[in-house]
């Protein structure tokens, strides 16, 4: 009896089993490698955007401290300032900047030893804050106090819903004589940082838990969720921002949450006194990495559906392959069995109708044939696996193209959406061009800012729409000369320039050029800032800085600035000029009759006839008191100069009325001329008249004497 041939697995399930096993590797191996690196792309990108809003937390702090300070030293060298005798006039001038700069809480001057001598709206005037910090601090140089709750102020300033808190600036205020006449003081609200740190968060940002927290170098919060103001803490990341580093981090906070943390450092800003304030920009790891959570899942997803895909195109290409081969078995069992006379050559693939045919061949020479029998099946079984292999690594091949394909267009959509919605949200002005000066983006507050759309701004010559006439062959020829060496005076920098609008309206911007090198050229990328409100405020306090608040003259400042220019002029076109030093007679004695009120309206009066008696290309400027100095230009010698002098003195003996009374007085005027060919100094000219005045006072009053 034969023995009985044991069951064997067949090719369609060997096969099967061998492409399944494959892909099955094959997936869970890509799987495990895009977990592990999106995972890294996700966590470094979340890390890199809190780093930057700390860095940009951090500079507005700087440049807000910085503005105070520059603002600071403006009013302390206002002449009402610094001179007026009268609160009263101290008190407009604070409270002019009070209603422009809301955030300062508290204006206020004080004499030498400490008493508030005038104050935005009258607060704290005559209280003695010689023990303040900010006081002792400022009194020899510019001070600047770090985050502490009010103390005299509590009670006295409007109720908000949040408690007073301030950051100080002082410094002292000199009067124009160089004597030392007390200390500036300005309590900068709180909320001023709350604003800063309101407008840095867009709205995706608060919606993902993005919070911002600044910490005073002893550890305590001074801007956070509420939770933590005010308390003190302790993080790794608040020790790498004390070391004046910036950068990024995950770690456990107190409340046992972990955290994604950017942090960095104030006080870098050269030129200011500087606090060094710990800016910390957290949010919950979980949030941050959410995006990679979903990422992770549609992978397994996506993988799993793919590997489900394959096996079952194994399974189908697996009995395919075996179904020729099994009709061919099928035949030759019944030839051996007698049951057919032939072995059928069977239709299929080559291999198989080669082999039939050769089997159909061999029955009447089975002996003979044994041996090439053996080696055909031999080749047959190599050429399957070859077959079987090179259908795999086809297989393998499109998994890891289309895996590979699939990821990169994942990240660079994401990676454009959220540089998209960072430009597009930007308080700045956000224009990009080639290096042609072609206009390649334009976002929302460009248009806002110079009037153009962006479909109308892209494809054009950025010169022709934003850059004024004037510089535009100046523009074009920085751009050249950048390309052929590399160096320009406006790329890599901040600058102030003047833009066009789309109504021809030029306006004050500040201007910051990024290069990005590419394959073919250059990528320029701008950033505009509207400084039209800055201008204006500078101007204007550059305009308090030189007139007299009394009179409305030019005062000593702007005498001292426009008497070398006039000097110039005479020297250029060969004529003399003439100062003329001009003193009441008896200015004390309608001060002392009549009061100081009095006195100030018969020196507004004097104003205005002085201004009549002379040309309006003189100058006609108040140093101080009962104080007139003259200066008369083209003249043709120094008789024109005593007869102006005389037509003043003419002019003022007339009576004068005013509210209190009618008043009669004079004036004695001493004449200094300068002719082209002199050396004499501005300083010099003055002090000659000074001298003259006092000469005509000696000689009896009401009368000029020249020198």
């Amino acid at each position: 009896m034969r023995p009985k041939t044991p069951e064997r697995l067949r090719l369609a399930t060997l096969v099967t089993i061998g492409v399944c096993a494959t892909v099955i590797v094959t997936m869970l191996t890509l799987l495990v490698l895009i977990d592990h690196f999106a995972a890294t792309y996700a966590k470094q990108q979340a890390q890199e955007r809190l780093q930057q809003l700390s860095w940009q937390m951090r500079d507005s702090l700087d440049r807000g401290m910085g503005r105070m300070i520059d603002h600071a030293q403006v009013i302390a060298d206002l002449v009402p300032v610094r001179d007026a005798q009268n609160p009263a006039d101290i008190r407009r001038v604070f409270d002019n900047v009070h209603k422009n700069f809301p955030d300062y809480a508290w204006i206020g001057l004080t004499d030498p030893k400490g008493t508030v001598v005038s104050a935005a709206g009258g607060l704290l005037e005559g209280v003695n804050v010689s023990q303040r910090p900010w006081f002792q601090g400022g009194e020899k140089q510019v001070f600047v106090g770090d985050y502490h709750p009010a103390v005299l102020l509590e009670d006295k300033l409007p109720e908000t819903e949040d408690r007073w808190r301030f950051v100080d600036v002082a410094l002292p205020v000199t009067r124009s004589d160089g004597s030392y006449r007390g200390v500036l003081g300005i309590h900068l609200s709180w909320n001023w940082a709350r604003g800063i740190a309101n407008s840095l968060l867009v709205p995706a940002d608060r919606q993902y838990m993005v919070e911002v927290i600044v910490v005073r170098n002893d550890g305590m919060v001074m801007l956070g969720p509420d939770y933590l103001e005010e308390s003190t803490i302790a993080t790794a990341s608040l020790d790498l921002a004390h070391t004046g580093n910036t950068g990024a981090i995950a770690e456990k906070w107190p409340d046992g949450r972990r955290y994604l943390t950017g942090y960095s450092q104030t006080g870098a800003r050269p030129g200011h006194p500087s606090l060094k304030w710990a800016i910390l920009i957290r949010q919950p790891e979980e949030i941050a990495l959410a995006d990679f959570r979903d990422l992770q899942q549609q992978v397994l997803w996506v993988g799993a559906a793919l590997g489900l895909l394959l096996a079952l195109i194994a399974v189908a290409l697996a009995r395919q392959l075996a179904r020729p081969l099994d009709e061919l078995s099928a035949a030759i069992m019944q030839r051996k069995e007698g049951m057919i006379a032939a072995i059928p050559v069977i239709d299929g693939y080559h291999e198989v109708h080669l082999l039939s045919r050769t089997l159909a061949d061999m029955v009447g020479r089975e002996q003979q044939h044994v041996g090439k029998l053996r080696a055909l099946n031999e080749n047959l079984e190599h050429l399957v696996q070859e077959r079987t292999q090179e259908i795999e690594h086809k297989a393998q091949a499109l998994e890891d193209a289309l895996q590979q394909q699939l990821a990169i267009q994942e990240r660079l959509q994401e990676s454009e959406a959220e540089l998209r919605a960072t430009l597009q949200n930007a308080n700045d002005a956000f224009i990009s061009m080639d290096q042609d000066g072609i206009i390649v983006d334009w976002n929302e507050q460009a248009e806002h800012l110079l009037g153009w759309t962006h479909n109308e701004a892209v494809g054009q010559p950025l010169a022709e729409l934003i850059v004024p006439p004037a510089m535009r062959e100046g523009y074009a020829k920085d751009l050249q000369h950048f390309l052929a060496t590399g160096e320009s005076n406006i790329i890599n920098r901040r600058v102030e320039l003047s833009a066009l609008r789309r109504d021809g309206k030029e306006f004050p911007i500040e201007l910051a050029v990024a290069c990005v090198p590419r394959r073919n050229g250059y990528l320029f990328i701008a950033f505009l800032h509207d400084i039209t409100e800055r201008k204006l405020l500078q101007a204007s306090l550059m305009g308090m800085a030189l007139k007299d608040p009394l009179t409305d003259l030019p005062n000593r400042r702007a005498l001292i600035q426009r008497l070398p220019e006039s000097i110039a002029r005479g020297a250029r076109l060969g004529k003399p000029l003439a100062v003329l030093f001009l003193d009441l007679d008896g200015f004390k004695g309608v001060n002392d009759g009549y009061g100081h009120e009095a006195g100030d309206e018969l020196l507004r009066t004097i104003a205005q006839r002085l201004l009549g008696a002379v040309r309006t290309t003189d100058t006609v400027a108040r140093l101080a008191g009962d104080e007139f100095v003259i200066v008369l230009e083209m003249l043709n010698g120094d008789s024109d100069a005593m007869d102006v002098a005389d037509k003043i003195l003419h002019t003022l003996q007339q009576p004068f009325t005013l509210t209190a009374a009618t008043v009669t007085i004079s004036a004695s005027i001493g004449i200094a001329m300068h002719w082209p060919d002199d050396h004499t100094t501005p300083e010099q000219l003055i002090t000659l008249a000074d001298g003259a005045m006092y000469a005509a006072k000696k000689k009896g009053k009401n009368r000029a004497v020249a020198v």
